[in-house]
This record gives C-alpha cells, sequence and structure tokens, in this order.
C-alpha cells in the first residue's frame, strides 16, 4: 500500500485524532460555562473543526481501504466504521441542507412566515408553503399547583387551495407537514393573552444520521460477539494451565475491607447532622400519629400519605430526618398545633455566615422568631431573591440565603394552617383544602374515613398509600447497602481461595440487596406514576441497581471477581445515595420529561453503562494494586486485564447506544438530534475517551498497565458528564446543580488522590523497568 494511505490509515493518527476532538470539545464547554453559548458555537462551527471532523473521516476511508475483511472477524469492523461514515454524511447533509426556526402566534392569529435561524444567531423570515392559525392554546397543571404538566398548541393548517386540517402540537408529539415538522418549545403569557412558540425543523440529513446511529449500534455488539468467539477459541487452543489464585493476602485483605467500611462509616457520619437537643413546644398526640400518618392529602403535585409530606417538611426546614428523634408527622403537625410554640424553637438550619447575621454564631438551627428579628438578614436577603428573579448573577452567600427563604416559606405555610390540605376537591386539577379547625389532629383524622364512603375517583386507593409507607419504612436505600457491603467483604475474602460458605453468603446477600434496589424502584414507579429517572436521586438509584445486575449476572460465569466489584461498588453508591445531603422525594417533572417512553429508556441504559464503567474502574484499581504490591504476579495482572477489557467493551456499547437514544429523544422534542449542550458534549466526550482506549490496545499502543491506568482517567469524563456538567459547569439543558460547593470539593479532594495514586503506580512501574534494562545491560556486559 501507499505509505501516504498507510499513514492516513494509521491506528495511531485514529488515536491521535480521538483525543484531540475530545479536548476540544471539553474546551468548547468550558468556554460555553465562563463566556456563553455563543463562544462555545465558536469552536463548533469553526472551520478548523470542520476540517478536523473531515480528516477524521479520510481517516475511517483508509482504515477500511486498508483492512478490509479477509475473514469473518472483520465483519463487525466494517459496519462500524461504515456507520461513521453515514453519521459524517448525514451530519454534513444536516449542516447544508436543514432548515431550523420559529414560528410564534398569538392565540387566533396566522401566520405563512417563520423566523429561520440562520449561522450563528442571525434569524431571517422564511415563508411556508401553507398557513398555520392558532385555534387554542391549552396548559395542563400538577393538582393543586401552577406548575405546568404540559402545554398544547391546537392549530388549523390551510392549503393555498382552502383546504384546512386541524392538529395539535404538544411536548413531545410534534407535527409534520409537507416535510416541515412543528414542536412545541414555549409559551408566553401577556396581559391575559397566550403566545405559542413552535420550533420548526426540515432535515433531511437526519434519517441519514438515525441510520449510521442503528449500524453502529449494531457493528458495535457484533465486534463484542466475534471478540467473545477469538477469545473462547484461543481459550480451547491454549495449553492448560494451573489455576492461580489472585488477589492480596486473605489477612490484608480483610483488614483493607473491614478499614473502607470503617472508612465509610465515618465518611457517612460527617454528613449526618446530630439532632437537636431542645424539646420542641408540643406535638401531635402519639395516640394520632398512625390515623395522621396514613391520611391522603394534596402535596406538590400529585396525592400521598401525610407521612410522605411530613418527611420532606422536616427535611427542608430542619436539614435533618427526624430532628431531635421527633416523629416528622407529630412535629408537622405540631406546627399547626402550635404556631406560636414553634416560632420560638429554635428547629430552622442555617450555615455559618446566616448564624452571624442573626448574632447567633456557631449555631446551626435558630428560630422563627430569631430569623424575623435579624435587620441585617432582612439586608440580604431581599436583594439576594430579588438577583436571582432577574437571572442576574449570584454574589457570595445568595446561595445559602435562597435555600433559607425556601425554608422559612415552608415552615410558613404550616404556621398559617396552609401547610396540609387534607379535603379533596370536586375535580382533580383544583386545590385540596384544609378543616374548619387546622389546629386539632382529630379534625384531620376524620376526613378519610368521610370520604372513603363515596371517594372521588382521583382519591389515591389505601393499597396504594400503604405501598408508599412502607417504602419511606423500609427505605429500601439504605437496607440495600446494609445487604451490599457484607456481601462485599464475603466475596472479597474469597478472592484468594474459594471458601463455598462464605462465597455462599456472598450470594444471597448479593441478590436480597439487588431484589431490594429492584422492588424500591418498582414501587417508586408505582406510586409516583412514572418512572423514577427525572433527577439526580433517581438516576443513581439506577446507577447502585445496573451494578448489581452486572453481579447478579457474574454468578451464572462462575467468576468471583466481578460479584466482589459489584457488590463493593453497589454497596457504595447506595451507601452514598443513603448519607449524602440529596432530595429522596418524588417530585413532579417537567412537560419535556412527561408523556414519552424515551425517559424508560434512554436514562437506565445510560445509567447502567455508567454502572460498568464504574466496575471497569474498580477493576482498574485493583489490577494496578497488584501492580504495585505484587509485580511479579503476571497471571494475575493478565487476568485482571482480561475481565477489565469486557467491562471496557460492554461499557462502550451501553454508553454509544444512550448517547443515540438521547438523541433520537432530542429530535422528538426540539427538533434537532445534536444541540451542543454541554451534557450531550460530555457524553460524547467520554466515549471519545474510551474509543481511544481501545484502539489504542487493539493497535499495541498500550499494554494491560496502560489501558488500567487511561480507563482510571477516563472514567473522569463519566464523572464529569454525570456531575461536572450539573455541578461544575452549571450551563446547559441538564443543569441542576451550579456551583454545589461540597460536590466540586469532593471531586478535587477525590482527583487530588487520583492522582498521587497513579503517579505512584506509574513511576514504581518505570522505576522497576529502569531496573530490568540495568540489569540486562549489566549482564550483557
Amino acid at each position: 500500500m501507499n505509505p501516504y494511505m498507510r499513514a492516513l490509515a494509521s491506528l495511531k493518527l485514529t488515536v491521535g485524532l480521538l483525543i484531540v476532538i475530545a479536548i476540544v470539545l471539553s474546551y468548547a464547554t468550558i468556554l460555553e460555562s465562563m463566556r456563553g453559548t455563543e463562544a462555545a458555537q465558536s469552536v463548533y462551527n469553526a472551520m478548523w473543526f470542520y476540517a478536523l471532523q473531515g480528516l477524521f473521516s479520510l481517516n475511517i476511508v483508509a482504515a477500511l481501504w486498508e483492512r478490509w475483511p479477509r475473514n469473518r472477524w472483520r465483519i463487525g469492523f466494517v459496519i462500524t466504521h461504515a456507520s461513521m461514515l453515514l453519521i459524517f454524511g448525514g451530519a454534513l447533509v444536516t449542516l447544508t441542507q436543514a432548515i431550523s426556526g420559529e414560528l410564534q402566534l398569538w392565540e387566533g392569529e396566522s401566520a405563512r412566515v417563520f423566523e429561520r435561524q440562520q449561522r450563528g444567531f442571525a434569524r431571517a423570515p422564511m415563508p411556508l408553503p401553507f398557513t398555520v392559525r392558532l385555534d387554542a392554546y391549552e396548559m395542563d397543571y400538577y393538582p393543586g399547583t401552577m406548575r405546568p404538566a404540559n402545554f398544547r398548541s391546537r392549530v388549523t393548517l390551510i392549503e393555498a387551495d382552502g383546504r384546512e386540517s386541524k392538529a395539535a402540537i404538544y411536548m413531545n408529539h410534534p407535527l409534520t407537514h409537507h416535510g416541515y415538522t412543528f414542536f412545541q418549545s414555549s409559551y408566553h403569557v401577556e396581559d391575559g393573552r397566550e403566545m405559542t412558540v413552535l420550533s420548526v425543523s426540515k432535515d433531511p440529513g437526519m434519517p441519514i444520521v438515525f441510520y449510521g446511529f442503528y449500524l453502529l449500534i449494531l457493528g458495535m455488539c457484533v465486534v463484542l460477539f466475534t471478540r467473545i468467539m477469538q477469545f473462547r477459541e484461543a481459550e480451547r487452543v491454549r495449553a492448560a494451565t494451573k489455576k492461580t489464585g489472585i488477589g492480596i493476602p486473605i489477612v490484608h485483605r480483610a483488614a483493607i475491607v473491614v478499614a473502607c467500611a470503617a472508612s465509610a462509616v465515618l465518611a457517612g457520619n460527617a454528613f449526618a447532622q446530630n439532632g437537636h437537643q431542645h424539646g420542641p413546644p408540643q406535638v401531635a398526640p402519639p395516640a394520632m400519629v398512625e390515623a395522621l400518618r396514613r391520611m391522603p392529602v394534596q402535596h406538590d403535585g400529585r396525592e400521598m400519605p401525610f407521612d410522605t409530606q411530613a418527611r420532606e417538611a422536616v427535611r427542608v426546614v430542619t436539614g435533618q430526618r427526624a430532628f431531635g428523634g421527633i416523629d416528622p408527622v407529630a412535629m408537622v403537625m405540631g406546627w399547626q398545633m402550635d404556631q406560636h410554640g414553634w416560632l420560638e424553637a429554635p428547629i430552622i438550619k442555617v450555615d455559618a455566615h446566616v448564624a452571624q447575621l442573626v448574632g447567633a454564631p456557631g449555631v446551626k438551627h435558630v428560630s422563627f422568631n430569631q430569623l424575623l428579628a435579624s435587620s441585617a438578614l432582612r439586608q440580604e436577603i431581599g436583594p439576594a431573591i430579588e438577583r436571582s428573579q432577574a437571572d442576574q448573577p449570584q454574589m457570595p452567600g445568595d446561595k445559602a440565603l435562597l435555600k433559607l427563604d425556601e425554608r422559612i416559606t415552608v415552615f410558613d405555610a404550616y404556621l398559617r394552617g396552609a401547610g396540609i390540605v387534607a379535603v379533596p376537591a370536586a375535580d382533580r386539577a383544583t386545590r385540596w383544602t384544609a378543616p374548619a379547625n387546622v389546629t386539632d389532629p382529630a379534625a384531620f383524622t376524620a376526613i378519610e374515613p368521610e370520604v372513603r364512603r363515596n371517594p372521588p375517583p382521583f382519591y389515591p386507593s389505601r393499597a396504594l398509600i400503604d405501598a408508599e409507607m412502607r417504602y419511606n419504612a423500609v427505605n429500601p436505600v439504605g437496607l440495600a447497602w446494609w445487604l451490599l457491603l457484607p456481601a462485599a467483604i464475603a466475596a472479597g475474602l474469597t478472592l484468594e481461595r474459594d471458601r463455598f460458605r462464605l462465597r455462599f453468603a456472598s450470594i444471597v446477600l448479593l441478590v436480597a440487596g439487588f431484589v431490594v434496589m429492584t422492588w424500591g424502584i418498582a414501587v417508586r414507579w408505582q406510586f409516583a406514576g412514572r418512572i423514577p429517572a427525572s433527577n439526580m436521586y433517581e438516576s443513581m438509584m439506577f446507577l447502585g441497581w445496573g451494578v448489581g445486575l452486572f453481579g447478579v449476572a457474574a454468578m451464572f460465569f462462575k467468576n468471583r471477581i466481578p460479584t466482589f466489584n459489584a457488590a463493593a461498588m453497589s454497596a457504595l453508591t447506595m451507601f452514598l445515595l443513603d448519607r449524602l445531603p440529596m432530595d429522596p422525594f418524588v417530585h413532579p417533572m417537567p412537560p419535556v420529561l412527561a408523556g414519552t417512553p424515551w425517559l424508560a429508556i434512554h436514562v437506565p441504559i445510560i445509567m447502567v453503562s455508567y454502572s460498568t464503567f464504574a466496575i471497569a474502574t474498580f477493576l482498574a484499581h485493583a489490577q494496578l494494586g497488584v501492580e504495585l504490591f505484587r509485580p511479579n504476579d503476571r497471571a494475575a495482572v493478565q487476568k485482571w486485564a482480561d475481565i477489565l477489557y469486557w467491562y471496557l467493551m460492554v461499557g462502550s456499547i451501553l454508553l454509544v447506544t444512550g448517547i443515540i437514544t438521547g438523541s433520537i429523544w432530542a429530535s422528538e422534542s426540539w427538533g434537532t438530534y445534536w444541540g451542543w449542550d454541554p451534557k450531550e458534549v460530555w457524553s460524547l466526550v467520554a466515549f471519545l475517551a474510551y474509543m481511544a482506549i481501545l484502539h489504542a490496545r487493539s493497535d499495541g499502543q498500550m499494554g494491560a498497565f496502560g489501558v488500567a491506568l487511561w480507563s482510571i482517567v477516563g472514567f473522569w469524563t463519566i464523572l464529569m458528564t454525570y456531575l461536572g456538567v450539573n455541578f461544575v459547569l452549571g450551563t446547559g439543558m441538564h443543569s441542576y446543580g451550579m456551583g454545589s460547593s461540597n460536590i466540586v470539593r469532593s471531586m478535587l479532594m477525590v482527583g487530588g488522590a487520583e492522582t498521587l495514586f497513579l503517579f505512584l503506580c506509574w513511576y514504581q512501574r518505570a522505576s522497576r523497568e529502569a531496573a530490568e534494562i540495568d540489569a540486562r545491560n549489566a549482564a550483557k556486559s
């Protein structure tokens, strides 16, 4: 082959391009966080970036030409790389031929022209081959709230010859007519008039890209299948060798496991706040607590037992699950029974800055009256709220002040008797009401028996109330890690030598933990009325469940290593979910997440891919640990390296499938399959990072040590995708954490420790290799 063609087809060029493109994309997201969307678009639309993608396409073409399959093992290679060319080709058609824009219509108004989006942020009018009239704009709200559950535009399409047809456009249900697709994007209300904002799209490149997506998934699955067949074939012809135990000596390993468990418990105690010692003024009588606990109420857009509402109220106001050991139901009812007494109770959580403002430095909880009496607090909290409402840049301390405002608002609603609404309205959309005497618990306990005699159709059944109360009482997240932690310890103790009782115990506990996680997700799905996959807490539930799923699956392959890894990682995930200050309550979903099957498809796939990479990272650490402490045990290193490779392969397939399903979902919601949102970009960066590792391994550019080390580095792209976009960058549609100092601080601390560990592993290996070279040179001389 021509040397230029061989250079163009080089896997070294492939790996280099993958790394360079990933760096450029990550840089663009940081630029967007610092300077805005326009700055990032200047990178994505730069000619040099297009040229970089063109060079990548030529590299793929040359690779196909040079490595055209001479046997059945390369079929997956052809499908995968041909799909990439199809995706690039479709994207080029989108870039040059696609039409996108926006159509704004007031109710009753007609239009034949929309504003077309041009390069950059410029717009220009463009005619449609038909007229669109907005007949009505409708909004649905979550029960008892003003939170939009859905909004739709009822339109009439008028042809040039006068023919009319009616249609409805709403979130995740676009309308296509004469090649143009209309998406419900937003709305605007002014002086009682309603205006709909529709996205308009006509993209001939989208079907081409989607065909490429499907082929990419198929091709990667074929590659995995052929790798498995090749591996089995090699195993059959390989000479039988004595089975080698792996791992750290059992005493040392047990010490490490116990130390890790102790560290985890200490870390959890650091996150948990100590209960306050002051007794409450007045709480609900114990005899009435159980009846109050199961009382159906309307809260935050859905019906639930009062037990759930009380738990949320106590967590929001006090920052604890149960303040001072008092039952949340008894405490919250007490807020309405004895308003004056609770005004003086120091139960509202504050940070150090707010404590200083109210003249109580060093305390963590203050009373409502203390806050009201502080003029210094009033001078700061008012401007902070105004800046938030006006979308102005936040000042230092604004976040804590806004959180305090939320706590005060919630607490004040109960003090005024407006917090507990248990009397159902005539229809589900109307807010429920409270009994005449909101300070008498007996007035509340009398409501449910009366309503049950002739319940409205939307009144929750006893079975549904019982299911949610059982979920609250069991706390499946907490129970899961209590089962999975001993499973991990037992599995770890079997790595050196197969011990039937310990292995059996680890399997039983792992399966039990997995069943508890599955039950928790299923019951949460039941009472929420949707898949639990709409926020950070719920996505972490799927993360832990996905890791546990791999552990259960590994039992059928009789391999103790994945079982140990899965139990340990799943236990850690559930432990952090249980102990970190994350919101565990079910909240209404925004319209873009509701009414679409893609939420139930995309989120589980992407979270299981993260789970796979988490296990791979655990394996990589273990492999490097063997390299560090037992450098001569090459059989053990190879065993860990082989398992790591399979996890990287499976994780990459799941990750790209998650990216593709998210892209298809976006096309149905917004009319574009790729919008350069930071979450999208970082998921692509993560995929490119792992592709670089796998291609470098395939070409022999890195061995087992390099794959392990760089897969740990690669996992930080997953962490950046999952946490960094939300809590560090704070930009894009997927951002909801914006600068959480605890998360950022934790990531920096772990990153520093990780860097030190990787440096020690690299230094030890480099020193050993240098010593071996010196020894060989000395022997020759």
